[in-house]
């Protein structure tokens, strides 16, 4: 009878602390909020040309701040899709804490923006940053402090709500991918070692009757002492005993000792 293995939740990251690789990593921290804003951008510019190519009176190109609550709702939910993928990342990439990946995603999201506009403004010409400014506002991102002063607060909360309620979930989902496949290999580990010794069994039977034989001595069917791994572990599988397949020797000894 196969035992499901079933890992548990601290496993991983006692794991990643052995090996020095602390709590939470930041390159899988950083992949994600880079596939996040990948994945929004295709998104939104995607929308975009659907919403045109309808002739609907919904433009989420337009500013935010003169967004209905209908499209703010839209873009929370063009932002929960892109970063459920890019906490996905995350907590894959890491394979360990996925919720608190997640979390570091939507707050590295805000970071790296806000990096990246100060290394602009001291890095590029004027002009430049005026081309990329322009090219930001024809998607109706606000760039300036007082457009997002003027952004309405249901596109504020669908916005914040969808990236971090996403990128959670995806961190959880990405994480969950690693229990199910060490899960799956576990047991079909202990089902192929349980097939195997099957096999040995039909191949080479093995008398353990009432009597048992080795090197001239006379053992009763509860004298284990003598016996070796393998012979406790057939008479463990006789009488059917649970667990035997992960028992140590002692521990089989002791179990056929409270069977006899």
């Amino acid at each position: 009878m196969a035992m499901t293995a079933v890992e548990k939740p601290k496993t991983r990251s006692d794991l990643a602390q052995l090996a020095g690789r602390g709590p939470f990593s930041l390159i899988a921290m950083l992949a994600g909020v880079l596939v996040g804003y990948a994945a929004f951008a295709i998104l939104l510019g995607g929308a975009v040309a659907i919403l045109r190519g309808n002739e609907s009176q919904l433009d989420l190109s337009e500013n935010w701040g003169d967004l209905s609550n209908r499209g703010g709702l839209l873009l929370g939910g063009l932002l929960f899709l892109s970063f459920l993928l890019g906490g996905y990342i995350a907590g894959r990439m890491a394979w360990r804490r996925g919720a608190a990946h997640g979390v570091l995603v939507v707050l590295g999201s805000i970071v790296v923006v806000a990096v990246a506009a100060g290394l602009l403004r001291a890095l590029t010409q004027p002009d430049d940053v005026k081309g990329i400014t322009e090219a930001l506002q024809r998607f109706g991102v606000p760039t300036t402090g007082e457009d997002w002063g003027n952004v309405e607060a249901v596109t504020w909360v669908a916005s914040l709500g969808g990236m971090l309620l996403g990128s959670v979930l995806g961190g959880l989902l990405g994480e969950r991918w690693f229990t199910k496949v060490s899960r799956r290999a576990l047991d079909a580990e202990i089902d192929l070692r349980e097939r195997m010794e099957a096999s040995n069994d039909r191949l080479a039977p093995v008398d353990f009757g009432a009597e048992s034989r080795t090197n001239g001595d006379v053992r009763t069917d509860g004298d284990v002492g003598g016996l070796s791994k393998d012979e406790l572990y057939h008479r463990a599988q006789e009488q059917d005993i649970p667990g035997r397949s992960n028992m140590t020797k002692e521990e089989l000894k002791e179990a056929l000792q409270k069977q006899s």
